[in-house]
């Protein structure tokens, strides 16, 4: 029983501690320093974007070349008859 009381007085005061905290503003207040903030975020995640497709790209190439190597090197292998 007493368990059950913990339990529930837990439940009850756990709401009205977090109404206690402090708030705190993570973006500026201003709009002005609030869009740039925004559009540079934009740009970073652009960047990202931008990196992981040209590195696709050179892959698929690396991978187009060596096929053609292959190839190559199959047809210069001596025969013997």
């Amino acid at each position: 029983m007493k368990v059950v009381l913990s339990i529930l007085g837990l439940l009850f005061s756990a709401p009205a501690t977090m109404h206690a905290a402090e708030k705190i503003n993570l973006l500026p207040p201003s709009g002005y320093d609030r869009s740039a903030i925004y559009l540079n975020l934009a740009l970073f995640w652009l960047a990202i974007i931008v990196l992981i497709v040209l590195i696709r790209l050179k892959l698929r190439e690396t991978e187009r070349l060596q096929k053609i190597d292959s190839r190559a090197d199959d047809e210069n292998i001596p025969m013997l008859d």
